[in-house]
């Protein structure tokens, strides 16, 4: 790096401003400034000078400023991170929408976890024309920040974000529809797959209802059910083979694998996969050339991907024509399925192989407060044990 040019006003005050390129978020030139009192001696005011620019050095050369915010997005878009296009974008939407506006000024080497503290509780606070945020929604921002300062903790010789504490997130309980919902959307999905006609219309609301119907009985998320192929189900072993999933960043692709990682075969019903093959056989009507590859969920008679927020937005159309309560989304189909099978005595570790979860940890957190029998049984134990003398 060239050595910085220094100024001295006529009152003796030595100052600087260099160029050191263009700051990509913010389209603006990085020119960061730095002054010496008068008196200061020239040869010493430019050796600090030197050092001081060569710290900004590694983010200008990426195209980045010293802000935090300039960083972030430098950092999160890496593409040697390997991070998958919806955790980019959900990371430059933290960096735009509460990073930015509360941190996004400060270099990056001098942030102190005091300042994302004050960050935090202005984001977590009502303000006038801005609602406050929920801790839920802020931990994708302090996800950012602890995974960014790890990485620089080397070059700056520090982590503030070690002395932040996350946000209180209260623990959300899965939505599931209750008995005589899930009735209702059972048969309402039956009736919706019935008809054989093959207009457009049909074709919408009958690949839509199969689409929550396959969800509903095996677990599936909106990009499962998405990305299921005619191969994928198994006559042979009775099941259907999970291990996809249609993303739509940074561009709508079938992925080889789903939600971290969850591959399986989840057994499938001889009534479901009867209702698999009547499907098939109607799609047949109306496909250009069908095949083995051809994905279940389709619309079109090319059959295309289907975009999983496509699919959602239609999901949500249907619930609204059939009265279903109005939490009601694509991936509550998933929750009823596991706390159906939960309410019916079915074992942990079964649930968590029709899920796919990673342990049987994670389907205990989710599910746990919805096992029956516990409670019942913890109050029959200590009513018995108040009146029955041997047990006192």
């Amino acid at each position: 790096m060239a050595a910085v040019e220094l100024r001295v006003e006529p009152d003796g005050r030595i100052w600087c401003r260099p160029y050191l390129g263009t700051d990509r978020v913010t389209g603006r030139p990085i020119r960061p400034y730095r002054s010496w009192p008068a008196g200061t001696p020239l040869e010493a005011a430019r050796r600090e000078a030197d050092e001081w620019a060569a710290g900004f050095a590694p983010a200008a050369a990426s195209g980045a400023g010293k802000r935090l915010g300039s960083m972030l997005v430098r950092w999160a878009t890496d593409p040697a991170r390997g991070y998958s296009g919806n955790t980019v974008a959900t990371y430059l939407s933290a960096i735009r929408c509460y990073i930015e506006p509360t941190l996004g000024d400060i270099p990056y080497d001098e942030l102190g976890a005091h300042e994302v503290r004050a960050a935090y509780r202005e984001l977590l606070t009502d303000r006038p024309g801005r609602p406050a945020i929920s801790g839920r929604t802020l931990t994708k921002a302090h996800a950012l920040l602890r995974a960014a300062y790890r990485d620089w903790a080397g070059q700056i010789g520090r982590d503030p974000m070690l002395d932040v504490p996350p946000p209180a997130v209260e623990p959300a309980e899965p939505f599931a529809l209750d008995e005589c919902d899930q009735g209702g959307l059972s048969a309402a999905l039956r009736s919706a797959m019935g008809p054989d006609g093959t207009d457009r219309g049909t074709v919408e609301r009958r690949t839509t209802a199969f689409a929550a119907y396959l969800a509903l009985n095996q677990a599936l998320r909106c990009g499962e059910a998405c990305a299921a192929l005619r191969r994928d189900v198994r006559a042979a072993t009775g099941d259907l083979h999970v291990g996809a999933t249609v993303v739509e960043r940074p561009r709508l692709m079938r992925r080889p694998y789903p939600k971290r990682g969850s591959v399986g075969n989840v057994a499938m019903a001889p009534e479901v996969l009867a209702e698999v093959r009547r499907h098939e056989a109607w799609q047949d009507l109306w496909l250009r050339s069908p095949g083995p590859r051809t994905p279940l969920v389709t619309y079109g008679a090319g059959g295309a991907l289907v975009r999983p927020s496509d699919l959602s937005r239609r999901f949500k159309a249907l619930v609204r024509e059939l009265g279903l309560p109005a939490e009601t989304v694509f991936h509550t189909l998933r929750h009823t399925h596991a706390t159906w099978l939960l309410m019916h005595g079915c074992d942990m570790r079964t649930v968590q192989e029709r899920l796919r979860h990673r342990d049987v940890a994670t389907t205990l957190r989710i599910y746990g407060s919805v096992m029956p029998g516990r409670d019942a049984r913890a109050a029959a134990a200590f009513s018995s044990s108040l009146t029955d003398p041997k047990d006192l």
